[in-house]
Order: C-alpha cells, then structure tokens, then sequence
C-alpha cells in the first residue's frame, strides 16, 4: 500500500480530515472516503480539503467508490479513483525525467480515464417488476441524485447508455469492499455485499420537495461544520490601590469600631495607690526663765538720801543686766569728824533682763549703778548669786517637718505607681498596655497635715493615696479599618484581586496621652468585565479591530478557525467569551471546532 493513504471512517468530520492532511508524512495524501461519510455531503467539504492540502503543501487525491462522492471531489478541482489500486497504479506510471508537476498531471489524467472496477462475486441482480409507487419513487430518488449530484448523475447516464465519460461510472461492488481494510479495523470482520440500485419513477413534485429537505439538510450540517469559529480570552489588567495612609485612633470613650473616621475602643485603666510613713520632728520649742537674786546698794552721800526707783538696771562689769523688781530709798550717810563715812544700805530684789541661764552669775558680780548715779557716792552689789535662769527645748512638728514629709510621700507615690503599671495593672490578656499614658491624680494627705503642726510630739504618721489612669488597646480592629478603607478605594466595576491586600502596621505613637497606631494599606484590582457585552462588542469585527477594542480591558487572546479567516464571526454559538480569572462572570459560549492560529496583544492599563 502506498505511503500516504488515510482511510477516513463515516463519522469523520471535516476537521479531523484536515487534521490528518496536515500531519501526513508525505506530500502525496490519498484520502479513502467510505460510502455515506460525513464529508461526501457537500462540494465545499472537498474545496476546504483542497484548499487545507495547499497551504500545508499536501497534494490531495480522493478513493471513494461511490461515483456522487467522486463527482464532488472531482467538481472542487481533486484527482479521483475508485479503488486504492487505481491510486497506486496512477502512482506507479511510466517514469518521467520532467518535474514532480508532470507525475501530478499523470495521477490527475489516470483519476479522469480510471475503468470502473468490478467484483467479480458482486453482480448486479435482475430488475423486479415495478409497481407504479415504486416507480414514481424511483423516478424522484434519480430526480433528487440529479439535482445535488448533477456530474455524478450524468456520468451514470452516460453509463447507461453505453457511451465513454470523463469520470469513472458507477461500479457494481459491495461497500466494504470499496474501503479497504486498515490495519486497527481486523481482518475477521463481516463482509455484507450491498449492491447500488436506483428506483426510476416518481413525480416531479415529490422530487422537488425531497431535493429541498435534502438541501436544507446539507446547508444546516455545512453551517455547523464548515462557518468560522472565534474563541477569545480577556485578562483584565491590574491596578494598584494606594498605598494609603492611615492614622488610626485608640480612643478610650470610643464603644465600638468607628471605620468611617478611623477610631478603635481603648481600655481606661484606674490604678489606685497608697503609701505610709512615720517621720521624726525636726521642730523645737524652747522655754527660757530669767535668773533672779538680790542687790544691796549702798549710799556714800552724807548731805541727801537717794531713791533708786524699780526697774534700774545694775549689771555686772561683763554687761549681764538686771533690773530692781522695787523701788528702794537709802538714806544720807553718817558722817563724824575723824571717823570714817558709815554708808546706809538698802537691799532689793533683782531679775536677769534676758531669760536664761546668763543671769546665773556668782556673788559679787553685779557692781554697776543704775546709768545717772555717782558711782563714787552710790555702790551695788549681789551679796549671794543669782539662779533660776534657764532654757528648756521640747519638740513640736513646724510646717517645715510637714512639707518635708509630704514630698518623701509623693515620691513614693509615683514609685508604686509606676511598680503597679509595670506589673500590667489589671490589663485584659488580648489587649496592649501602653505605659507612656500612665497619668497619677492628685495625692490625698491622712491625717490633714495642718492638724500636725504644733504638736509637741517626737514623731508622727502620715499617709498618701492617689488614684491613676493607663490606657490599654487592642489592636486588632486597625486590621479591619483598613481593610474597610481599601474597599471602600476599589470603585465600582472593579474587584480587588485574592490575596492583593497588604497591610504595614508601624509602631504605635503616643502623644499627649493619646495612642494613635501609623497604617500604609496597599491591594490590587482588576476590572469586572461582562463577557456578554464583550461579544456584542466584537461581533463582525476584523481580528485587529477586535483586538483594539479589546485591548483597554487587559491582555487580549484571539484564536480563529480556519486561521486564514480574518474577521470574528457573528454568531454566537461559534464565539466564545473567556474573562480569564474572573469568577462569578457570565457564562461563556460553547467553543468552536478545531483552532489553527492565534494572536495577542499586550496588556495595557487603558480605562475605556
């Protein structure tokens, strides 16, 4: 058997016919067609083979044993045989030196001279009596052959008659025998010998009527088979969204996540404390007594007394003053010629002028005259030492003990206070403390430190408790803001892309009490596209204008069949619409048979 001959079975469609001219391994392509395939039901069936066998560089014959399947091979312009031999035989010729084109003109010249080939087991039976039915049948199947067929039908004609035809005439064989058995179909199948006879009676109008149904039939297969496909797949480009910044609010009055102005619930903490403390008086009352004695005065003055009224000061030659507690008068002295002055004395009680123990001075120190006597008439002095000066201390607490005491207590205060925030003061597990917004009340004194002071007491007790605040916050709702602000950026007919969201928390900062928590939020997003309105948008437009209305929308795909077609097809069940990753889209259309070429355009970030 000669390379190149591909037996086709009755189910074959036109493309895998096409598919099997392409992948032949030789330029010469022998296509055996079996009584009623597919392909044998129209002209344009073998002009599309012919025209798929020149642009993929194959020179195409048709074996077909039924005479209407090589009258429409023969009729789009192929060489025809009726038997494989024949093909072979034309094959296998008398040589030439000329080119490959003069071996294809004697294949071509054998397939027009081919002799009909008989069977020698397979006779054409005698013709039964026709009724009258069978015969207007007849004539109606012959009129309808005629009509489709026209060169088939008058090559059987010419047949009959007994006249010489450019095409090979009908022979008489069975239906398996014109195929010849491939390898894969097995040698132990059934042969059934089925003769080829034609009715030849009937009525023009039921020839007419048949013709046309038969008509309408092959028109509606060819549509199917033969108009162009289109499949188009679109993925949309995508856009970035921000990055946007955000700064979110940790607000401790807040209820409830407020995404519109981008503020979270903080926790208010009070944390209450309390010190106490025994502190020493460091203040001092003092107690001071003047020294108290007795002075005698003696008066020199023989011609007149002296008074020395109470409240004269006499002190000693070191300056310790004291004054007369009584008014004291001392009379004229005596005075005898020869005999020495006898003064007259007086005593009087005396009192140190300053409390203390300095007016304690021993006897005989107190020899200073009140200021205005005559020292050398008037003397003074303390027969016995002065005593009961003194100066007693006892301790008392002063405002200086009280301001001393309250700020060692505020410093200890503000240490357990800040010991209390430390060790969390209380905060819920899932949220976070933030010590920069410890803030400690004002301190309450007990007892009232007014009430020490003055007390005569060595030591005293006092204590100080205040009451403080910290925030805490739990930070997972910045995560949902946002996320809500991203969306709320998408815009309408986009959809953010899975996976695309991306949120950089920074560290948190706290000023004037306040935490606020930095945010940079970025996504992706793609167009939503309506496959629909895509199709309504291309149909019957070329493949570039197609691709250029396309284009705005993303990445672009167009794949036609056959590939030499140019424009995108008008019918919708032979165009498919496909959104690439896009989910929840409109349906797609059913796909086209068969694809042999394609084009793409770059993406763009084009808006329509």
């Amino acid at each position: 058997m000669a390379a190149g001959t591909v037996f086709l079975d009755v189910d074959d469609e036109i493309t895998s016919a096409a598919a099997r001219i392409r992948s032949s391994e030789t330029t010469k392509v022998a296509l055996v067609v079996p009584y009623g395939s597919r392909i044998s039901t129209s002209r344009m069936n073998f002009r599309l083979l012919s025209r798929e066998a020149i642009v993929n560089n194959r020179r195409l014959s048709i074996v077909a044993a039924d005479a209407a399947t090589r009258a429409l091979a023969a009729s789009a312009g192929l060489p025809v045989f009726a038997t494989v031999a024949e093909y072979e035989s034309a094959l296998a010729g008398p040589p030439t030196t000329d080119s490959g084109d003069d071996e294809d003109a004697s294949i071509a010249a054998a397939a027009i001279s081919a002799p009909p080939v008989a069977d020698a087991s397979a006779t054409v039976p005698p013709a039964k009596p026709a009724s009258k039915r069978n015969a207007r049948r007849g004539t109606a199947a012959e009129e309808t052959q005629a009509i489709l067929f026209p060169t088939a039908a008058a090559a059987g004609a010419a047949a009959a008659a007994g006249a010489p035809t450019s095409a090979a005439p009908t022979p008489t064989f069975t239906r398996e025998a014109a195929r010849p058995v491939s390898p894969d179909r097995g040698s132990d199948r059934p042969r059934t010998e089925k003769t080829v006879g034609r009715p030849r009676v009937g009525t023009p109008v039921i020839a007419a009527v048949v013709a046309l149904l038969l008509a309408l039939a092959v028109i509606a297969v060819g549509g199917y088979l033969i108009l162009p496909a289109a499949d188009i797949t679109v993925t949309p480009s995508k856009e970035a969204i921000g990055p946007l910044p955000l700064t979110i609010t940790a607000d401790p009055l807040a209820t409830a996540v407020d995404t519109t102005n981008g503020v979270v619930p903080a926790v208010g903490l009070e944390v209450p404390v309390d010190v106490t403390e025994t502190f020493t008086t460091t203040g001092k009352r003092t107690e001071l007594k003047p020294a108290k004695g007795s002075v005698t005065f003696s008066n020199y003055d023989p011609t007149s007394s002296n008074t020395i009224p109470a409240g004269s000061i006499v002190s000693t030659e070191g300056g310790i003053r004291f004054k007369t507690l009584a008014s004291v008068t001392l009379p004229r002295a005596d005075f005898t010629v020869g005999v020495p002055i006898t003064p007259s004395k007086e005593s009087v009680g005396v009192q140190a002028a300053k409390d203390g123990t300095n007016g304690n001075v021993p006897a005989n120190a107190i020899r200073v005259v009140p200021q205005g006597e005559n020292p050398e008439f008037l003397k003074v002095n303390n027969p016995d030492q002065t005593s009961g000066g003194a100066k007693n201390e006892f301790p008392r607490v002063d405002q200086k003990d009280i301001d001393a005491a309250v700020a060692a207590l505020k410093t200890k205060l503000d240490d357990a206070f800040t010991a209390a925030v430390a060790a969390g003061a209380g905060a819920p597990p899932e949220t976070t403390l933030f010590p920069e917004t410890a803030a400690l009340g004002a301190p309450l004194p007990s007892p009232d430190p007014l009430t020490l002071i003055g007390q005569e007491i060595e030591t005293f007790d006092l204590a100080m408790s205040a009451k403080g605040t910290v925030i805490a916050v739990d930070a997972s709702p910045v995560q949902t803001i946002a996320q809500s602000r991203l969306l709320s950026n998408v815009g309408a007919g986009y959809r953010l892309v899975d996976g695309s969201i991306r949120i950089d928390q920074g560290d948190p900062v706290v000023t004037g009490g306040v935490v606020t928590f930095p945010v940079t939020a970025t996504a992706t997003r793609v167009r939503i596209v309506d496959p629909d309105a895509l199709r309504a948008m291309v149909k019957g437009q070329s493949v570039d204008q197609a691709r250029a209305l396309l284009t705005p929308y993303g990445q672009v795909s167009i794949t036609t069949w056959p590939g030499w077609v140019s424009s995108i097809t008008g019918f919708d069940s032979r165009l498919t619409i496909t959104v690439d990753g896009q989910t929840g889209g409109a349906p797609v259309s059913s796909s086209a048979p068969g694809a042999s070429s394609s084009s793409s355009a770059p993406a763009t970030s084009a808006t329509p």
